[in-house]
């Protein structure tokens, strides 16, 4: 999924138990990982080649930012700290990690298959118990990898995800009165 597939439908998911943290901390957690990742990977495929990358510890754009290692250091100090940002950006990248595995089990990628390869949110999560090379992704670019939005899967996250965004915005603004008699 991408930016607002995981803003939306993420920000949704965990909605009935964040009344309580910052909303803007937990929409920036949704993509945190991606925000790590992405710009991590290209940066080096863009230096030492998209064939050199592939062969490195940064082999795909799911690498340190979709680690559970890293969100269970979030989580510790959110409670460490007894921070709701914190523990705000913990809930969202949660949400991130958890698409992003549910994606991998119902998405069957034209561009993975072709490469001969399968998206491994798993195998990122659990880093680096299965070993300690991220997963290998078949983008050779940034724009290649924005041309996955012809996939029916991530086309459609996207879609639900502006639509979840525009529909609480309109909630928020239209205020209390509106929300609690409109919320069935």
């Amino acid at each position: 999924m991408f930016l607002f597939g995981h803003l939306g439908i993420g920000s949704k998911i965990v909605s009935p138990w964040t009344n309580e943290i910052p909303r803007r901390a937990l929409l920036f957690g949704t993509v945190v990982p991606d925000l790590i990742d992405k710009p991590l990977y290209y940066s080096i495929a863009a230096v030492i080649g998209h064939d050199a990358a592939r062969q490195s510890l940064i082999s795909g754009t799911r690498t340190f930012g979709h680690t559970a290692i890293l969100l269970a250091v979030v989580v510790t100090l959110s409670f460490l700290r007894r921070s709701r940002l914190l523990a705000a950006l913990a809930i969202g990248s949660g949400t991130h990690l958890l698409i992003d595995n549910i994606g991998d089990k119902v998405q069957a990628s034209l561009e993975f298959t072709q490469a001969g390869l399968q998206p491994s949110g798993l195998h990122a999560l659990l880093w680096p118990l299965l070993g300690w090379q991220f997963p290998v992704y078949p983008f050779t670019s940034a724009l290649a990898h924005f041309g996955s939005l012809r996939d029916p899967w991530i086309l459609g996250g996207e879609i639900v995800g502006i639509y979840i965004l525009v529909r609480d915005y309109r909630n928020r603004r239209a205020g209390p009165c509106f929300n609690s008699a409109h919320s069935g």
